[in-house]
């Protein structure tokens, strides 16, 4: 809105949401606007030390230059100094007119909701209506990837986010971190670069910000998660098969039970059929750890089993994914076929003579073990993979998986005593 008076032009920026009214009066010689709760007189005389010249307006587009061209000086970090002094220095005034808060507020406001920047509100209980003292409170000021994009004056076209995989809602920077903190230790920031590239991070088309090291996973995997639905689709593939261990590295148990419980928490999932990061409902009330995890000190692969299970409250999903480990375990040692499974599986191959029996053992210690295997699957594994099991305990569930884990261990010293006899996997007896 363009205000006149004698020998006098300047501009107001468009009026805020909150400014309740603008009220001319009188001649425009005279006139006066009125802006929420305060006024400011054309004609009155200005504060001292103010410029008496006519008062420059700053659109969010100047305003998003301006704080890109510092943030390169920073190598990309936020700005250090307040909305209130970035006004000071694009006014090229040691205290800028009064007159260009309202509208220098209110394009920042314009822009953080376009989600071309981001800042930190130091007091919440600030005041918009006082835009002097608001603009003092707004601190690290930032741009987005859209802000960097309309501050350099570039297009960038994107498809729409994939709707059935991705509502569009955030994954908070701290997993990236602890994913790639995982990443840079398990490599050089030679290789850092080859593994995210065949990946396809980061893609041709997007540019990173400036400074951002070849080898710099976080900020890599950071700057592509931002770059729109393409970015965050590759970064959901990513994400997702590497924590189900489909690529040549991934995390520990330990790490991957962790990551799955904060992205639960997020509504976050790893889709099981295909190992790609997909939007669903928040889990809430997870407990932030499970103690009988540590203190139970469960045997390896049962842990990276039933953890992850845990974490989300999936109780019979960790007893059966427990129990199927087992399985695999004593399907391997034995030398059997896929086919044979289960019950089955376990009185073959725990069978007086059987391939993984202690002949030298007592009978009655022979019967036990086979009886030991085959009733946990009985009871427990079966009925898991056939219908629903509620486990209302978590005690109850806790200890089957501690049964799990006892099995496994009992299957180390089985292969120990296979491989001191010089009968491997291998060269145990198949399957008639």
């Amino acid at each position: 809105m363009a205000i006149t008076q004698p020998g006098t032009a300047f501009r107001i920026g468009r009026a805020p949401r909150w400014w309740s009214s603008l009220q001319l009066s009188g001649e425009a010689s005279s006139a006066s606007a009125t802006v929420g709760v305060s006024s400011w007189p054309l004609n009155a005389s200005l504060p001292e030390g103010t410029a008496a010249v006519p008062a420059p307006y700053f659109d969010n587009f100047q305003i998003l230059k301006a704080i890109d061209a510092r943030q390169r000086q920073a190598d990309g970090r936020p700005l250090w100094i307040s909305a209130h002094q970035l006004l000071n220095e694009i006014s090229g005034t040691f205290s800028a007119d009064p007159r260009l808060m309202p509208g220098f507020l209110q394009e920042l406001s314009i822009a953080r909701a376009a989600g071309q920047l981001t800042w930190r509100l130091m007091n919440q209980n600030a005041n918009p209506q006082d835009a002097n003292s608001y603009l003092q409170q707004i601190q690290d000021i930032a741009l987005t990837s859209a802000g960097q994009d309309r501050a350099r004056n570039q297009l960038v076209l994107l498809p729409p986010p994939d709707s059935e995989e991705d509502d569009g809602h955030d994954l908070s920077d701290l997993i990236l971190r602890q994913v790639a903190d995982a990443v840079t230790r398990e490599y050089a920031s030679d290789q850092v670069v080859i593994f995210l590239g065949e990946q396809g991070m980061p893609p041709d088309w997007l540019t990173l910000p400036e400074g951002t090291a070849a080898g710099d996973a976080h900020a890599i995997m950071a700057a592509v998660w931002r770059a729109g639905s393409m970015g965050r689709r590759l970064v959901r593939h990513f994400l997702g098969r590497w924590l189900d261990g489909q690529l040549i590295t991934g995390p520990d148990g330990e790490l991957q039970a962790v990551l799955r419980e904060q992205l639960a928490r997020q509504g976050w999932q790893v889709r099981p059929d295909d190992s790609v990061l997909v939007a669903a409902e928040p889990v809430r009330g997870i407990p932030v750890s499970a103690p009988f995890l540590r203190e139970a000190r469960l045997h390896p692969l049962v842990e990276a089993e039933a953890r992850p299970q845990f974490m989300i409250r999936k109780l019979d999903q960790a007893v059966f994914a427990s129990l199927k480990a087992v399985e695999i375990r004593v399907r391997a040692l034995g030398g059997y076929l896929d086919q044979t499974i289960g019950v089955d599986l376990m009185n073959k191959a725990f069978a007086a003579g059987g391939p993984l029996t202690d002949s030298s053992a007592p009978k009655g210690e022979q019967e036990g073990t086979r009886a030991l295997f085959a009733g946990a699957f009985g009871a427990l594994r079966n009925p898991a993979g056939h219908r629903q099991v509620d486990y209302h305990d978590v005690s109850e569930a806790a200890e089957a998986v501690q049964l799990a884990s006892l099995l496994m261990r009992i299957l180390d010293r089985i292969q120990t005593r296979l491989v001191d006899t010089g009968r491997t996997a291998e060269s145990s007896p198949s399957e008639p």
